[in-house]
C-alpha cells in the first residue's frame, strides 16, 4: 500500500545556480531546512546573467553582414537584466582563434549588433560568443556560444558515420537497485556526437532475454527493468546500417531507494519514492527529505519511510516552463537520487503577427501587425526583434534552430550539446513532451554542486558587474621609481571634459566607469607631485579570455584575479606624440612570451641601411607584406575577417598607433625587422590580429624614432569602447522604382531589432519584397517587463 506524502511547501523565490545528478555524501550532516535556507542565501549573492542573441538568419556567406539583437536575462524569472551594462561579443574561428571582439552598450538588458564578414572569409563553422563580464564569476557555464556556418549552407543535420561511439544509460533518478522497477534512459551516438537510431534486447548473466528496447528520437530511448539481485544484464545492440554490438548494463546495487518522475499528465508532475526491501529494513521510520526547485522556487517536502513506497502529485500549474530539478536526501544529510524534468505550461508570451495581404508580388509592399499577449491574455510592452528571410534562399531545418525559446528555457540550464533543440517547442505534442523528458534523464543541470553549497563556502566574486570601461595604469619616473602623488590628466582627442586625478604610493591610477566609443583616442599627461613632467606612462590593458578552442563547453579564464601591477599580463598600447609619430614609453608586456614567440620572416640591416627610406629597403622583401604610403598591411588572407586595417608595428617594445608609416624611422638606426603573423602573433591579442612588424633599432639609437619628436609625460591611447551597431538597408520601391533595372537579391529581407509595442500591445512595420519568388519567412522573437519570453514565426507567398 503506498503512502501520499503529506507536502510542506516553502515558498522561497529567488534565482540560483543548481546542482549535479551524481550521488553523494554531504558533509557536515545538515537538514532540509538548512539546505533550503542556503540556497536561498546563494542565490542573494549569486545571481545569474544569461545571454541570447537573435540572428537575421541562420547562417551566411562571406560578404555578408551578420545582424543579431542581445537579450540579456536576470535570475529565474528571465527578467531583463540591469546589473551589466556591458555585453562582449566575439566572432571566432572555425580553428579557435578569436578573430573580432566588439563591446556593446546594454540599455535594461538590451542591445544591438553585428560583425561585417568578408568576401575573402574561408568556409566553415564559425561561433558567435557573448558574455557579461559578471558571468565569469559563474565559470562560463552561461555564456551564449552558438556556431555559425559561413559559405557552407545550413548546418549538416543528424548524420553519423558507420562507425559508432557508443552508447550511454543513465538509471533514473541516478540510482539503478535490485527488486525495484527501473527505467534506464539511454543515448547512442556516432563519431561525430550526434545520435544515431538503435535497437537491441537486453539480457541477463544466463543469456535469457529480459526486454526488447528502441531509440525514439535522435539516438535515445527507454529501458524498463526490474533488476533482480545477483543477476547482471547486458545490451545486445543493433544499428541502423546493421552493425552490431555488446554494451553492459550498470550494476544494480543490493540495497538502496529510487527516485522516479511521470511527466506524461499535461496537469500533474507525479514523484515517486520506492526503497527496495534491504533498504527499507535498514531505515524504516528514518526521516527523507525532497527539494523541488523550479524557476527560483523551492518547495520542501519532509517525510517518514514509513512505507518502501511513497508517491505525490503536483499540479503542474504551479511551476513556470522550464527545467524542475527533483532531490532526495536522507536524514543525515546524503544525496540519495536526483532527477530533472520539463514543464510546459501555456504561459509563454504570445507574439501574434498577421499580413495585411494573403499574396504579394516582387518588390510588393508588406505590411505586418502584431500584437502581443501574456499568459492571462492581457496586453504587454514588449521588447521584439523581427527578421524576414526568402526562405528559397536561406532554407532551414525548423528542429534544429536555436531560439530564444530553447535558449533561455533549456540549453542554458542544461550540461553538453542538444541536438535539434527547437524541436522540443515548435510543436509541442505527446511525442516531443516524452522526448524532452528522455532528454532530461540523460542531462545534468549546470549550476552548482550540492557538496559545495551545503559546505556553506560562499565563493569570491572575482569581477564585478560593469557599467563602463575602466582606463588604468602607472606612472614611473624616467629612472623607473613609481611617481607618488603625481598628477594624470585624461583628455579625448577630439576634445571634451578633462578628468584628473593623483597616482597612489605605486604610481597607479585609474579613471573607472568611462562610457565612450569604439576606437576613441584618449591623450594621458602626467607629471610628478612638483609639476614636472619627466615621466613615462603605462597602461594596464584587461586580459583577454584565455584558452579558445573548439569544444562546445570554453576553458575558464587563467588566472582571473591577477593583480593590475603583474607585469606579464600588460598587453601593448597605442602611443604616439602630437605629430602622430613614436616616442620612448614604458609599455608592460609579457617578454617571456615573447622570447618563446615563433616568427615568420626576419630581415637584418644589411636590406635597409643604405637606403634613404625604409619603404624602398622592405618593398619586396617582406612575403605577404604590402606597403602603401609606408604603412604596412598583410597581402594574404590567412585571417581575412581582420584584414580590414594595417599591421601593428612594434619599435623597441612601444606599440605605434594605427596607420602608422615605417617611414617615420631613419633606416641607419634599424637593427632588424620581423614579421608575425596568423598564431605567430598572437601574443598581442586581438591587436595583432593584421599581423605584426616588429622593428628593433640599435642600441645606439634613441628608441629609434626621429630624437626630437620624444615628448615625456604625454600618452596617446587608442581604447576599445562600446561598437555601434550599422543599420540595416531596406530599401524603398515606390512609383517607377518598383521596375528598377538593379536586380534585388536579397536573402534577409527585413531586419528591425528595436521593435516595441504599445500599452496595448501593438505595433506594426511596413517593407518591400526583394525579387525572390516562393515563401518568405517571418521570426520574431522577444521578452516583455515580466520576463516572459515568446516566439512567433509567420510565412507568405511572394509571385
Amino acid at each position: 500500500m503506498k503512502k501520499i506524502i503529506l507536502l510542506l511547501l516553502a515558498a522561497l523565490c529567488f534565482s540560483v545556480p543548481v546542482l549535479s545528478q551524481n550521488s553523494q555524501r554531504l558533509s557536515p550532516v545538515i537538514s532540509l531546512d538548512t539546505a533550503v535556507s542556503r540556497l536561498q542565501t546563494l542565490s542573494a549573492d549569486k545571481a545569474i546573467e544569461k545571454p541570447y542573441l537573435h540572428f537575421d538568419k541562420p547562417y551566411y556567406n562571406a560578404g555578408d553582414t551578420l545582424y543579431f539583437k542581445a537579450y540579456v536575462t536576470l535570475g529565474e524569472q528571465h527578467e531583463l537584466s540591469k546589473l551589466s551594462g556591458i555585453l562582449h561579443v566575439d566572432l571566432i574561428s572555425p580553428t579557435g582563434s578569436l578573430l573580432k571582439s566588439i563591446s556593446l552598450q546594454l540599455a535594461n538588458g538590451l542591445a544591438v549588433g553585428d560583425f561585417s564578414l568578408p568576401n575573402t572569409l574561408p568556409g566553415g563553422s564559425y561561433r558567435i560568443r557573448a558574455y557579461t563580464k559578471w558571468m565569469l564569476n559563474n565559470g562560463q557555464v552561461n555564456f551564449f556560444d552558438r556556431r555559425i556556418n559561413i559559405n557552407n549552407g545550413p548546418p549538416a543535420g543528424n548524420k553519423a558515420g558507420i562507425a559508432k561511439a557508443g552508447v550511454e544509460f543513465f538509471p533514473e533518478g541516478g540510482r539503478f537497485v535490485s527488486s525495484i522497477p527501473a527505467k534506464l534512459a539511454f543515448k547512442a551516438v556516432g563519431t561525430n556526437g550526434l545520435g544515431v537510431n538503435v535497437k537491441g534486447v537486453v539480457v541477463d548473466n544466463t543469456n535469457a532475454e529480459v526486454t526488447k528496447f528502441e531509440s525514439t528520437h535522435l539516438g535515445m530511448g527507454l529501458i524498463f527493468i526490474t533488476p533482480e539481485a545477483g543477476k547482471t544484464y547486458k545490451a545486445n545492440l543493433t544499428y541502423a546500417d546493421g552493425t552490431k554490438a555488446t554494451v553492459d548494463l550498470p550494476k544494480a546495487d543490493n540495497e538502496g531507494i529510487s527516485l522516479m518522475v511521470n511527466n506524461d499528465s499535461a496537469d500533474k508532475l507525479g514523484i515517486e519514492i520506492n526503497a527496495n526491501k534491504a533498504y527499507y529494513l535498514k531505515n524504516k521510520n528514518k526521516e527523507i527529505g525532497v527539494i523541488i526547485y523550479s524557476a527560483g522556487d523551492v518547495r520542501s517536502v519532509k517525510a517518514v519511510l514509513d512505507n518502501q513506497v511513497l508517491d505525490l502529485n503536483l499540479n503542474k500549474k504551479d511551476f513556470k516552463t522550464g527545467v524542475v530539478q527533483v532531490t532526495l536526501f536522507s536524514a543525515q544529510g546524503e544525496l540519495l537520487n536526483e532527477r530533472l524534468a520539463f514543464i510546459q505550461n501555456p504561459d509563454l508570451l504570445t507574439i501574434a503577427p498577421t499580413c495585411d495581404k494573403t499574396l504579394y508580388s516582387e518588390r510588393g509592399k508588406v505590411h505586418i501587425s502584431i500584437n502581443t499577449k501574456n499568459k492571462n491574455g492581457e496586453a504587454v510592452k514588449s521588447y521584439l526583434s523581427a527578421t524576414v528571410v526568402d526562405a528559397g534562399k536561406v532554407p532551414s531545418a525548423e528542429d534544429d534552430e536555436n531560439t530564444i525559446l530553447s535558449n533561455l528555457l533549456l540549453t542554458s540550464d542544461l550540461k553538453g550539446k542538444i541536438e535539434q533543440p527547437n524541436y522540443y517547442f515548435v510543436n509541442v505534442n505527446n511525442d516531443t513532451r516524452a522526448n524532452l523528458d528522455i532528454l532530461m534523464l540523460t542531462r545534468n543541470f549546470s549550476r552548482f554542486e550540492w557538496k559545495q553549497l551545503l559546505s556553506n563556502e560562499k565563493p569570491a566574486k572575482v569581477y564585478s558587474a560593469e557599467n563602463g570601461f575602466d582606463i588604468s595604469g602607472q606612472v614611473k619616473t624616467t629612472t623607473g621609481k613609481p611617481v607618488d602623488g603625481g598628477i594624470v590628466t585624461l583628455m579625448p582627442r577630439a576634445g571634451g571634459a578633462l578628468l584628473s586625478q593623483n597616482t597612489d604610493h605605486e604610481g597607479n591610477f585609474a579613471f573607472r566607469n568611462m562610457v565612450y566609443s569604439d576606437e576613441t583616442t584618449f591623450v594621458i599627461q602626467a607629471k610628478t607631485a612638483t609639476g614636472g613632467n619627466n615621466t613615462h606612462i603605462s597602461v594596464y590593458l584587461e586580459p583577454t579570455l584565455a584558452n579558445i578552442n573548439t569544444e562546445d563547453i570554453i576553458s575558464p579564464v587563467k588566472d582571473s584575479n591577477i593583480t593590475r601591477n603583474d607585469q606579464t599580463m600588460q598587453q601593448p598600447v597605442y602611443l604616439a606624440d602630437a605629430n602622430k609619430r613614436g616616442f620612448n614609453a614604458v609599455i608592460n608586456s609579457d617578454k617571456r612570451a615573447g622570447e618563446r614567440q615563433h616568427t615568420t620572416e626576419t630581415l637584418d640591416d644589411k636590406n635597409v641601411r643604405d637606403q634613404s627610406l625604409l619603404t624602398t629597403g622592405l618593398e619586396g622583401r617582406l612575403p605577404g607584406v604590402i606597403l602603401r604610403d609606408g604603412v604596412p598591411f598583410l597581402a594574404d588572407k590567412a585571417n581575412a575577417v581582420m584584414q580590414t586595417g594595417p599591421m601593428l608595428i612594434i619599435a623597441d617594445d612601444t606599440a605605434m598607433p594605427a596607420g602608422t608609416s615605417v617611414n617615420n624611422y631613419n633606416p641607419v638606426d634599424v637593427e632588424s625587422i620581423t614579421v608575425l603573423k596568423n598564431s605567430d602573433a598572437a601574443i598581442y591579442g586581438i591587436r595583432g590580429a593584421n599581423g605584426v612588424l616588429i622593428i628593433k633599432m640599435r642600441k645606439s639609437a634613441s628608441s629609434g624614432m626621429v630624437k626630437d619628436i620624444a615628448l615625456p609625460g604625454l600618452l596617446y591611447y587608442t581604447a576599445q569602447g562600446f561598437y555601434k551597431a550599422r543599420t540595416f538597408y531596406s530599401p524603398v520601391y515606390e512609383g517607377s522604382q518598383q521596375t528598377a533595372n538593379k536586380p534585388d537579391a536579397r536573402s534577409t529581407i527585413y531586419w528591425n531589432p528595436d521593435m516595441v509595442t504599445d500599452k496595448d500591445g501593438n505595433a506594426s512595420f511596413d517593407f518591400f519584397n526583394a525579387d525572390g519568388k516562393g515563401t518568405y519567412r517571418l521570426v520574431i522573437e522577444g521578452i516583455d517587463e515580466a520576463g516572459n519570453i515568446g516566439r512567433s514565426v509567420l510565412t507568405y507567398k511572394v509571385q
